[in-house]
């Protein structure tokens, strides 16, 4: 029986995981870095984009709207409640007895300023996400990614199991990854005695 000096299709599944498994923690922990950096970026690209694309203009006058119209209700609904006969009182509509009757508590139609802001905090992070790529914490994630993608790909293009292991030592050596933690626990026990 020859032994088969190709890996099989499992083998490979099998390092592409682990090869996953050890750069994903580092990768992960790069975009803890980044999202940082774009939160920090999106808060102050918030207010500039407000003001660079004239939301902030819009935003006030939906707001006076509102205030108008909540100024508005408060009439109406004094008009309704304490400005008529007793008997025309009595059969007032439910929404004129309500106590906190306001705008913000019982009309939740259309867009509202908040819905505003929102959209201004998403378009701001999306800006964010590519400004924050340029720092050095968004270059250190892309690196890791292509570090990974090489990773994977040597396992993949290795023609023989028996060279994986150094081409793999020495993709992750330049991140502090040991590859062949057999050797790591040897050097580890070696210089412990």
């Amino acid at each position: 029986m020859t032994k088969n000096k190709y890996m099989t299709k499992y083998q490979l599944e099998h390092l592409k995981r682990r090869v996953s498994a050890e750069i994903d923690p580092v990768i992960d922990e790069a975009k803890l870095m980044r999202k940082s950096v774009v939160a920090e970026l999106t808060a102050s690209a918030e207010s500039k984009l407000a003001k660079k694309i004239k939301a902030d203009i819009v935003i006030k006058e939906l707001e006076k709207a509102l205030q108008q119209l909540e100024i508005a209700q408060r009439k109406a609904k004094t008009f309704f409640t304490t400005k008529v006969s007793k008997s025309l009182k009595d059969s007032v509509n439910h929404t004129f007895k309500e106590n906190n009757y306001t705008f913000s508590s019982s009309y939740n139609k259309g867009i509202m300023p908040d819905d505003c802001r929102e959209q201004l905090r998403e378009w701001a992070e999306t800006l964010a996400i590519k400004e924050a790529e340029k720092t050095p914490e968004g270059k250190k994630v892309k690196q890791l990614e292509l570090y990974k993608q090489s990773a994977v790909n040597e396992v993949f293009e290795t023609g023989l199991p028996s060279d994986l292991p150094k081409t793999l030592d020495r993709i992750f050596k330049p991140l502090g990854i040991i590859w062949n933690k057999t050797e790591a626990l040897q050097i580890t026990q070696n210089g412990g005695q």
